[in-house]
């Protein structure tokens, strides 16, 4: 045994050695420790004699430069160095034991938190990147790059080799912003980009028009982009004037979304975004509020798009770098501040954090950021022209927007969590607090001429969409009462109509969050109607009694929906044929039951037993199609 360890020994008797002589280590030691290794060093104490005197052991007088008796014998005066010292000296086993334990848990302890294994690397080497100074930088390749992303140490992820478009894995953001941003280097300006590489239109008054149509939809949702700033770059770009790389980068990428929305070229959109892909080096070059816009822009697209990076992992990424660069914090008293930057950042921070709301909660994830680490006061309604008209303008919109998306937040943290479920009166005063919130929300909610749609429907779409939120079965309150089903066929119907009106329009967007939201409140419906059918069955009158055929003509919509999306979508026919059996399985049921309906439905004969999967998929996993959208589109 003594044999074998005789090298771990050695090196670590060379540590021990600095460790006692280290008077930083030393220091950080605690009381009851330190009393230890004192009476362990004055039995075990290490020789501070001359080589001469130690050899003799002899009392050296330490006379500099030679002590008495190296000078009465005429030799010359030597010490050992602290380390040879060390590493002469005997060392007591159960210390040795006790320090190879702690380095094996400290090993362990990397090794879980970073995934890092240091046990065969050389003390003093760099680790996890550290001796890599661009880490940030690599950040474009993994978003943009077709090509197998480089990590810092050299090593290639093979499991990203070979796949089509974009990487589907981002790199450890939170050591990425811990390390770089924390200490961010000044900003550099960006190069002006090169014309050759600009993909146009056939003339400015096109790109005008594709543009309008972004900012008259997506602008009012997340405007994190300013118009005026962007119009002035596009015919800059049109008059091939170079602009920055930036300005180019944002430009390709809003029109490779605009062009994703507008029409059905999906090879003009791709152009774009290849294109948009030469300069997103450039665009995260430096750790600003440009940088987040990119990050943002990429988000828009790739929620519309068949391919691209996942919109969770780019969020994320977006999320942290905001609040590194503290846009989420209230500025100080007295701070000086540019109005544009300061707005621009207020709205590129409210734009991630509606997105944020909106994808957690739909893929029931958990946010982001929370709600008490956020200090920052909403936008002002300023218009293009930065002169503020509260309610009258086009900010009014998405600022409008965030209020509900806070009031939404709150609604999702109160029902969907694992905290102790209160009584059934508490739940009962919570739902009627939150509606009086989401009331009085939609009865403020400004109303523009300008944008008719977006101050009414749209906002009717977010009022109902909340309060299907609120009133389905919930982790807080499982088992809802007579009120909540009542809101949760109303609310379901009404999503329905919105969809289906838009639908009609052609103006409905074939996106993920599209197709949750139908299939949510086309499931809704039909455990509505199921619970219709229980209490008639039981003997009580029914619980929900929509207007007309509304429930026919909401679950026909539905399965017309979901048929579409098929056509469009890879992967929504598993969740179109499952509602339709669900359909099928609970309206046999309203067939065989007492007046629901109408009276056409009605017949004489037993009623069927309802299939296990469907009661299971209608009440006991509410939401169990969130995977599945999540695995079809990579979310």
């Amino acid at each position: 045994m003594a044999a074998s360890t005789t090298g771990s020994d050695r090196d670590f008797r060379e540590q021990l050695g600095k460790f006692r002589l280290d008077p930083g280590v030393a220091a950080s030691v605690t009381s009851e420790h330190t009393r230890t290794d004192a009476q362990q060093s004055r039995s075990k104490r290490v020789s501070t004699a001359c080589e001469f005197c130690r050899k003799r052991k002899k009392k050296c007088d330490f006379r500099y430069p030679n002590c008495s008796a190296c000078t009465r014998a005429g030799v010359r005066c030597t010490v050992l160095s602290q380390g040879q010292q060390i590493f002469n000296a005997s060392v007591p086993r159960d210390q040795l034991e006790k320090l190879q334990k702690r380095v094996e848990w400290l090993e362990h302890i990397i090794r879980k938190k970073t995934g890092t294994d240091v046990s065969d690397i050389p003390t003093g080497s760099a680790v996890d990147g550290e001796g890599e100074l661009d880490w940030w930088y690599h950040v474009p390749e993994l978003i943009a790059g077709n090509q197998t992303a480089a990590s810092p140490g050299g090593a290639t992820d093979s499991s990203s080799a070979g796949s089509p478009g974009i990487a589907p894995e981002l790199p450890n953001i939170g050591e990425i912003f811990r390390d770089k941003l924390e200490n961010r280097r000044p900003s550099t300006a960006r190069p002006a980009a090169a014309p050759p590489k600009v993909l146009r239109l056939s003339s400015f008054e096109e790109a005008q028009t594709v543009a309008n149509e972004y900012f008259d939809s997506l602008g009012y949702q997340y405007p994190f982009l300013h118009r005026g700033e962007f119009m002035t770059n596009l015919r800059r770009i049109y008059n091939s004037e170079t602009v920055p790389s930036d300005a180019q980068f944002s430009y390709h990428i809003v029109m490779a979304t605009a062009v994703l929305i507008g029409s059905s070229d999906g090879s003009m959109s791709s152009s774009f975004y290849n294109a948009s892909r030469e300069t997103l080096p450039l665009a995260l070059q430096n750790e600003d509020l440009p940088a987040l816009r990119a990050l943002l822009s990429i988000a828009l697209y790739t929620m519309f798009s068949t391919s691209g990076p996942s919109v969770w992992h780019i969020l994320g990424t977006a999320m942290r770098l905001a609040t590194s660069l503290g846009l989420h914090k209230a500025k100080q008293p007295g701070q000086t501040v540019d109005l544009v930057e300061d707005q621009m950042g207020k709205r590129a921070f409210w734009s991630l954090y509606n997105l944020d709301r909106l994808t957690a909660t739909t893929l029931g994830r958990p946010v982001s950021i929370s709600d008490e680490d956020i200090t920052t006061e909403l936008p002002r309604e300023y218009d293009d022209n930065w002169v503020e008209a509260p309610g009258a303008c086009n900010m009014s919109i998405p600022v409008q927007v965030v209020r509900l998306r806070r009031i939404f937040s709150r609604i999702y943290r109160a029902f969907y969590s694992n905290r102790p479920r209160p009584s059934r009166e508490v739940v009962a005063q919570m739902i009627n607090d939150f509606r009086t919130e989401l009331d009085a929300w939609r009865n403020n909610a400004p109303l523009l001429l300008s944008a008719i749609h977006y101050s009414t429907s749209y906002f009717d779409y977010l009022y109902y969409t909340s309060l299907l939120l609120m009133y389905r079965p919930s982790p807080i309150n499982p088992a809802p009462d007579d009120a909540c089903i009542v809101g949760c066929g109303d609310s379901s119907i009404q999503i329905i109509r919105s969809y289906w009106d838009s639908y009609s329009l052609g103006k409905i967007k074939w996106i993920w969050l599209t197709l949750c939201q139908i299939y949510s409140a086309g499931i809704t419906i039909l455990w509505c109607i199921e619970q219709n059918i229980r209490a008639l069955n039981e003997g009580r009158p029914v619980l929900w009694e929509p207007k007309d055929d509304m429930v026919r003509y909401g679950v026909d919509a539905v399965i017309v929906l979901l048929e579409e999306f098929g056509k469009r979508r890879k992967g929504v026919d598993r969740l179109a044929t499952t509602f339709q059996k669900q359909s099928s399985a609970v309206l046999s049921r309203m067939v065989h039951s007492p007046p629901v309906i109408d009276d056409v439905l009605l017949m004489n004969g037993p009623v069927p037993e309802i299939d296990p999967s469907v009661v299971e998929q209608l009440f006991y996993a509410y939401d169990w199609f969130q995977d599945e959208v999540a695995t079809f589109y990579t979310l």
